[in-house]
């Protein structure tokens, strides 16, 4: 059974050399693939002298040797785990690795390149899938230092082949100046959660989809939710994140501070229940963007920890054991974007996603997703909904008061916020204006700051929606703090929104793109050029109106398209599976292609082009001129009643036409072919194929009999037509190169190339 990410791993530290290569050690591998892993973190120790030496240090007592790590590599292969390499950095006087400072920073960045490389190269001889080329090195990693960083990761990229990346500190993500050229964003995931020593898993869920309520974590995040601003990072780099440490210590309040080391009370509940959130989570918001997870950690020791960030013998080792196996379903998400282009993008559970209006990228990933991009009509929205979330403090009994102001004008009754302990204590107050002709302004006004003995009186903003959109922080005018949401002084956030009237009144256009992922989804594209990919499950797809491009993707789907345009067609791909497939009545003309599987293919009114693809399939034209082609496999072909063409191409096909004037061609195989009504052209092709007429066939021809060279072709006339040979035989003549059979004024069959002395009665079936 598939796990809930497709990274799926435990951090493994060294503390010294040979740490990587004893017993316990081994024993501790075993034990982490038994809980389902498919990942393991080897983290061995470099250092520097002190926090500012130039030169690093591979201590022979405390650095695992390269012949130990190459073992401990091929140990973690052979029981089937893939290998993150992730030295760690620290100063050997105790200088913590964020905190270093170096006299001589391109002397020290020299140093580290040549032992990044020593590295990389044993990773490449070791076959590591990939390599974290620094860890938590915050003081070194900004904008000042991005060109030693780039010389190190192209250095390590001339001798290295696998994924690198950069393990980052929480609060160290949003400053790291080298995004752009490592594989994957990796980010050593602590951030605080709750106030409390007893979080429910709900309080702790919350606080995850949260702006934290504290000034410094709140700025740490870009003024968002820890799950929204990893995600900005994936989207702003367009690189994967993965969490190259997370984890919790068994102590009481290890949510509060999950990277700190304070705290000695065990609590094996609060780390079980801090995961269970954190599987829930990330579970469920995690979607293409998310890789996973190296939880920190387990033990080289193989040893209980007491009050450690081990989860051995404790009951969150049975939950992550759980959830690593994809024994649990993510929680389901019922998202609804804005009248603008979203990106919708989660993991694993049974979700409902709604684009709305705008051009939108919805993911389902895993689970039995309903995916609608946007309405069938797009529409101009007459009403908007504004929403803002924010606490304050009590002061003398009142909290902060705000109102609205739309374009300069006060919307709806001022509203009183009060104090929050952590963010499942917001509060969210909703506005309803019905849309003037245009909006320029949006203000939050802060009306009644005060300082008495009772407190300072202030209003805390964290997250302002207008139709389901989150506005940005760093689009705001805040005097009284600028860069933030925060209100003192009875001031006001300010936006320009002449540049964002789609906001309020819907997006022109609403061309999506739909991705289902694995699982049993039904994906309505609605109106716009949709591009929609069902991915992995039996797929139920609904272009919706207009020129959609749909792809089922592997297993058995029920494909539709919905109202075409004049300028342009639809175009439905089964791929792997059986498939239904149906051009819809009101389309103006589709591309329906069955690719691999048992495919059947249904076409309109107006003229489709149908392709079987492989397989054994059923296609039927419709009403238009269809051109269809089963391609290999035994198939069937139905025509319609317009002027179609039906290919049977591989194999021993069966071809019926409609009531128009249709080419049939049977292709390789033994065909048959019914004309039907119409003068239809019928061909054969090579094989010993059956041309078949029953009453009402019209003015057909066939072009290519052939009863020579061992081939036999046979004419098949029902009994009411033609009783046996002898009854038909004064109906022949020939006309120029060709024997013509006359039933009546309006039914003849034209056999082409061939002369009376050329056919026999075994040329005949009469039935």
């Amino acid at each position: 059974m598939a796990g809930v990410f497709p990274v799926e791993g435990f951090g493994f530290l060294s503390n010294y050399n040979g740490a990587f290569v004893t017993s316990a050690a081994a024993s501790a591998m075993r034990e982490i693939a038994a809980t389902n892993a498919n990942s393991i973190s080897l983290a061995p120790r470099v250092f520097t002298l002190s926090g500012t030496s130039n030169d690093i240090i591979f201590d022979p007592a405390k650095t695992e040797s390269d012949a130990n790590i190459a073992t401990a590599v091929a140990n973690a292969h052979a029981l089937g785990l893939d290998v993150m390499l992730k030295p760690m950095l620290t100063g050997l006087d105790g200088t913590n690795q964020g905190k270093l400072a170096p006299s001589d920073p391109a002397a020290f960045f020299a140093s580290y390149k040549a032992a990044l490389v020593h590295f990389a190269t044993i990773a490449q001889q070791a076959g590591v899938e990939s390599l974290s080329i620094g860890n938590e090195l915050a003081s070194l990693s900004g904008p000042q230092y991005r060109s030693y960083w780039v010389e190190i990761i192209d250095s390590v990229r001339a001798v290295y082949d696998g994924a690198i990346t950069y393990s980052a500190a929480t609060d160290e993500a949003i400053k790291v100046s080298f995004w752009d050229k490592v594989d994957e964003i990796g980010i050593n995931a602590y951030p605080p959660l709750t106030t409390s020593l007893d979080p429910s898993v709900d309080q702790m869920i919350a606080a995850w989809k949260s702006m934290p309520t504290d000034n410094y974590w709140a700025a740490a995040m870009n003024h968002m939710s820890p799950v929204d601003f990893f995600h900005s990072l994936a989207v702003q780099y367009d690189k994967p994140i993965l969490f190259t440490e997370t984890g919790y210590r068994s102590v009481d309040g290890t949510n509060i501070s999950p990277g700190g080391w304070g705290g000695t009370t065990q609590d094996l509940q609060e780390q079980h229940d801090a995961f269970n959130a954190f599987f829930q989570v990330w579970g469920s918001e995690g979607g293409s963007w998310f890789k996973g997870a190296e939880i920190w950690n387990w033990d080289a020791n193989n040893l209980y920890s007491p009050t450690g960030y081990s989860p051995m013998g404790k009951p969150a080792q049975q939950l992550i054991t759980e959830w690593y196996g994809g024994q649990h379903q993510p929680p389901a998400l019922t998202i609804t974007g804005s009248p603008s282009a979203d990106l919708i993008d989660v993991g694993g559970g049974h979700d409902s996603l709604t684009g709305g209006v705008g051009n939108d990228v919805i993911r389902g990933d895993g689970g039995n997703d309903v995916i609608t991009g946007g309405p069938d009509l797009i529409p101009k929205l007459t009403e908007t909904t504004i929403a803002v979330t924010g606490y304050s403090p009590l002061v003398d009994g009142v909290g902060g008061q705000m109102k609205l102001v739309i374009n300069g004008q006060q919307i709806g009754d001022i509203v009183e916020f009060h104090g929050a302990r952590d963010s499942s204590e917001y509060q969210t107050y909703t506005f309803q204006l019905h849309n003037p002709d245009s909006i320029n302004s949006l203000d939050l006004a802060f009306i009644n700051d005060a300082v008495t003995s009772g407190g300072d009186r202030n209003l805390y903003i964290k997250d302002i929606t207008v139709n389901g959109e989150h506005l940005a922080v760093s689009d705001a005018v805040n005097p009284s703090s600028p860069g933030t949401w925060n209100l003192y002084q009875n001031k006001s956030i300010h936006y320009d929104m002449t540049g964002h009237q789609d906001l309020f009144f819907g997006a022109a256009t609403d061309n999506d793109s739909l991705d289902g992922g694995a699982g049993a989804d039904v994906i309505n594209g609605g109106a716009g050029t949709d591009m929609i990919q069902g991915g992995a499950g039996s797929d139920v797809i609904n272009g919706g109106p207009g020129a959609d491009v749909i792809h089922g993707g592997a297993d058995d789907d029920t494909i539709s398209s919905g109202a075409g345009i004049a300028t342009a067609t639809d175009q439905l791909y089964g791929d792997a599976g059986n498939d239904i497939i149906k051009a819809s009545a009101g389309d103006t003309g589709a591309l329906l292609d069955g690719g691999t599987g048992k495919d059947q293919l249904y076409g309109s009114g107006v003229v489709n082009v149908i392709n079987g693809g492989d397989g054994n399939d059923y296609l039927s034209g419709g009403g238009g001129a269809d051109t269809m082609h089963g391609d290999a496999g035994d198939d069937q072909l139905k025509g319609g009643v317009g002027a179609a063409q039906l290919s049977g191409d591989d194999g021993n096909d069966s071809l019926q036409g409609g009531r128009g004037n249709e080419f049939l061609y049977g292709g390789s195989g033994n065909d048959r072919l019914i004309g039907g009504a119409g003068n239809d052209y019928l061909s054969g092709g090579s094989g010993n194929d059956t041309f078949v007429f029953a009453a009402g066939f019209g003015k057909d021809t066939i072009a290519d009999f052939q009863n020579t060279d061992g081939v036999q072709d046979v004419i098949q006339f029902d009994k009411t037509l033609f009783a046996d040979f002898s009854a038909l035989q004064s109906h022949m003549s020939e006309v120029g190169g060709s024997v013509v059979i006359t039933l009546d004024a309006n039914n003849t069959i034209e056999i082409k190339n061939t002369t009376l002395s050329q056919l026999h009665a075994g040329d005949f079936l009469f039935v």
